[in-house]
């Protein structure tokens, strides 16, 4: 089964917009393919729903418990320095760990790598076009 990492920003557009974001999110949820994901990717999907979108406290409880209950959920023991926004290199990290196939995302700091030891790192356009092929 294909395994895929979606960053926060991807995760928090599938939850307010209806686009690419959601359909690779809810994909993932129905077993289309597997989410992957870290401690340290969901505590900042929850500071930002928190901090700066306000989001209530049982839907963030609700979207862990769903993400919980539908990705792997690994600790990734890799450290790696490859990204120009240091903070990005979490995403690095749970892909390589985790053994993921892609990483989805909207930044362009980890774009601009377009794969990263066999990890392809693409759109989530990129990633629904992709699979449909299949």
């Amino acid at each position: 089964m294909t395994r895929i990492v979606v960053d926060t920003n991807i995760i928090i557009s599938s939850i307010f917009w209806r686009g690419h974001p959601y359909e690779v999110v809810i994909g993932g949820l129905l077993r289309g393919y597997q989410l992957v994901t870290s401690a340290v990717i969901l505590d900042e999907t929850v500071d930002k729903l928190r901090n700066k979108f306000h989001f209530p406290e049982e839907g963030i409880q609700q979207l862990v418990d769903i993400l919980l209950t539908h990705s792997h959920l690994i600790e990734p023991a890799s450290k790696f320095d490859v990204v120009r926004d240091k903070n990005d290199n979490k995403i690095i990290e749970c892909a390589f760990d985790g053994k993921a196939d892609y990483i989805v995302t909207g930044d362009l700091d980890l774009l601009s790598l377009k794969e990263f030891r066999g990890i392809k790192i693409i759109t989530a356009k990129e990633f629904l076009d992709e699979i449909s092929k299949t």
